[in-house]
């Protein structure tokens, strides 16, 4: 069938030109011209089935005895709540959907409030993602002078002043990461990683993982040999790939396909999905092909890699082109839920991770409510599609359900008559870079000694040493920045160092460093994928002791924690085993703990003495004053008597612990009137007996004077009386 008898009338002079090039243009002036995203292309629809499905009123759900877990992630450019509406309305059971809703047009730092809640009623498997759009928060970050990390934590800040609850599901998405970042251009990786870091942060209070929506390559590109060398060196990347898996828990690649390299008439279903994610699943197809110095890249997108199919209808450009009827973009909406169902079970993922860009654009004349029907059976279409193709009905066929029944395609298949398929991405089922190795990397060595000799060489992706080619210039670099690298042991030291490395060749190196830890060395070249080891730094001899506190001041009878950290020449803490000593003797005693610690106990002797901290011959000392502690009376008893009045008196100090030797004098009150005055020495038990004759009537005390060596008294008398 020709391209021609596929379309509309509305159609045909539009895509014409397309069908008879071949090529994608520019676009329509239709598609150029900025609109404003709106909540729902059929509002008053939108709002009824919404009320439906939150009031409880919607049709029971169909249940799925048996469906693949999916994590779906939505991006939409317009017509979010309609989107998720739409999908809550034919919803798996086994899903989880995140739906994007963008910022405002004005003011792309601005989120749009009163809409994530909306997206949360659906059920408790809806989540509203605010969609942060990396160019503006560029911009902002240069125009304000803030640091990346800063307008991060800003846009979380903003989101929750918005509406968006990160405690109940809701999180954000990173719009439009540049091929600045992909290729490695400048500090855009450093920045990028800053802005997500905050983004993950937040205030402190709640980190929370987002998603990354990372822009892509049409499917129709012929040489795609460029690209892949880029994600080939981005892959290897470890520290970036590191902080990915902190900070984000969905990349999303987009993915956006185009029906000229899909809907080739007369190719069956599965050869077309065959295609079909080729292009939807290069970079994890890529990543698990590649060497071993790129685990890290590969394990985390195992997790997170989330393909971003194409729901942008109709379009000639920047999306895929999708210039075809409305009932045949919903049978390509099917054919990418099935190629990607398939794919995740056929390679073994415990759970599907994907979704689509839903970016409706009336680029075709059509009236408002016409349109608004055409896009909306092709969201029924998605949403029933990725409902039916979760069920377990075919083993063998995963993710058939979104083509039909068993045994049938029918609602997948669409043709273009001059549609034909892009070999272009099968070449990402191979790695095609050669690999620097670094050998004998791993290595512990002491901080300023030379490693042993370390050597470079350049492999295959598959581990088989180079044996063609040219030379490459090599350069080494540490994750630590007193790495310092030679060709000899005897130096001279640099923080970078420059290799010629032909192939069949190793070219050795040696490293040093004065900083204790694990450090990551990398070699780089262009158009080689870098290598990287790990080598671990510890700490060289004890070269000296530093007690910390260096002066303190104690209360009597008080406890002060002490620290003697041993270092080595480089200040790196080194292992020691610490003795300690107090002088004068009368000062206090110390217990010592773990880790270089110890704890002293003031006595009661109020002079400043040292404390010393010794490990072999190096020693560290404090200076410790002991001041005055306070000296309370605690408690004030009456035993009466036929003859005397006796009067039991406590003295403790500011932990309620008894003083001993605590000279008391206390004037007896009988009914308010000077009746005697007392004088007592506390003994161990920080009590003291004082007598006073009896009497008719009621006695209170009022201690007058309380003195014990190393403390000074609080001059307060517990309330106390006593009737006879």
């Amino acid at each position: 069938m020709r391209c021609s008898r596929l379309l509309s009338a509305s159609l045909l002079v539009l895509v014409a030109s397309v069908c008879l090039a071949g090529e994608a243009s520019v676009g329509t002036a239709a598609e150029r011209a900025p609109v404003e995203p709106v909540a729902s292309l059929e509002p008053a629809k939108t709002a009824r089935l919404w009320s439906t499905i939150v009031s409880g009123h919607a049709p029971q759900l169909r249940a799925q005895v048996e469906c693949r877990p999916l994590r779906g992630i939505f991006y939409a450019a317009s017509d979010w709540l309609r989107l998720a509406t739409k999908l809550a309305a034919s919803a798996s059971g086994c899903a989880e959907y995140y739906v994007s809703v963008p910022p405002l047009v004005s003011d792309k730092t601005t989120f749009r409030r009163d809409q994530a809640w909306r997206i949360r009623a659906l059920g408790p498997n809806f989540h509203a993602m605010a969609e942060i759009h990396f160019a503006t928060w560029s911009r902002w970050a240069q125009i304000t002078g803030n640091s990346w990390h800063t307008a991060g934590v800003t846009a979380r800040e903003r989101m929750a002043a918005a509406g968006y609850d990160v405690a109940l599901g809701d999180t954000w998405a990173l719009n439009e990461l540049t091929s600045a970042v992909r290729r490695g251009d400048g500090s855009a990786r450093t920045n990028v990683r800053e802005f997500l870091r905050g983004l993950y942060e937040g205030d402190g209070t709640r980190r929370t993982r987002g998603t990354v929506l990372v822009i892509g390559f049409g499917q129709r590109t012929g040489d795609v040999s460029v690209y892949q060398s880029t994600l080939q060196s981005w892959l290897a990347d470890i520290g970036f790939w590191t902080d990915m898996t902190t900070y984000v828990s969905d990349w999303s690649q987009e993915a956006y396909g185009d029906l000229r390299s899909h809907a080739v008439p007369g190719v069956p279903v599965s050869e077309r999905r065959e295609y079909l994610n080729d292009y939807l699943q290069h970079k994890l197809v890529l990543a698990g092909v590649g060497p071993g110095v790129i685990e890290p890249s590969r394990a985390y997108l195992r997790e997170a890699y989330s393909p971003l199919a194409n729901g942008a209808w109709p379009r000639e450009s920047a999306w895929g082109w999708t210039m075809v009827p409305a009932e045949q973009m919903a049978a390509y909406v099917s054919a990418q839920v099935n190629a990607m169902r398939h794919f995740s079970a056929s390679s073994g993922q415990a759970r599907d991770h994907w979704g689509f860009a839903w970016a409706p654009r009336n680029t075709i004349g059509l009236s408002n409510a016409d349109f608004g029907a055409q896009t909306g059976r092709i969201l029924d279409r998605m949403a029933a599609a990725i409902r039916d193709s979760g069920d377990v009905v075919e083993p063998e066929n995963p993710g058939s359900g979104a083509c039909g029944s068993p045994g049938q395609e029918t609602l997948c298949l669409v043709d273009v008559a001059e549609a034909r398929h892009n070999e272009s991405w099968r070449a990402f089922r191979a790695w095609t870079q050669a690999v620097l190795s670094i050998g004998n990397g791993t290595q512990t060595i002491s901080a300023g000694t030379p490693s042993a000799p370390m050597s470079i060489t350049l492999a295959t992706g598959t581990g088989l040493p180079v044996t063609t080619g040219d030379a490459r210039t090599v350069t080494l670099r540490s994750s630590s920045a007193t790495g310092a690298f030679s060709t000899s042991p005897e130096g001279p030291w640099t923080s970078t160092l420059a290799l010629t490395v032909a192939p069949r060749a190793s070219v050795a190196f040696y490293y040093r460093d004065t900083q204790a830890g694990r450090h990551t060395l990398t070699a780089s070249a262009e158009g080689v994928t870098a290598g990287t080891q790990v080598v671990t730094v510890v700490a060289g001899p004890a070269a000296a002791i530093a007690v910390t506190p260096g002066t303190s001041q104690v209360r009597a009878r008080a406890a002060r924690r002490l620290v003697a950290t041993a270092t080595d020449a480089f200040g790196n803490t080194a292992a020691a085993t610490v003795t300690w000593r107090v002088r004068p003797a009368a000062l206090g005693t110390i217990e010592p703990a773990a880790a270089g610690a110890a704890t002293f106990m003031a006595g009661r002797l109020l002079r400043t003495g040292t404390i010393t901290g010794t490990a072999g011959t190096l020693s560290g000392t404090a200076s410790v004053t002991v001041v005055p502690g306070t000296l309370r009376i605690g408690a004030i008893a009456f035993l009466p008597g036929k003859r005397s009045l006796r009067v039991v008196v406590t003295a403790v100090d500011g932990a309620r612990r008894p003083v001993s030797g605590t000279s008391v004098r206390a004037l007896v009150r009988l009914e308010g009137k000077r009746h005697v005055v007392a004088r007592g020495r506390t003994g161990a038990a920080g009590k003291t007996m004082l007598r006073t004759p009896i009497g008719r009537g009621c006695f209170t005390v009022a201690i007058t004077r309380a003195a014990a060596p190393g403390f000074v008294w609080d001059r307060r008398t517990p309330r106390n009386r006593v009737c006879a």
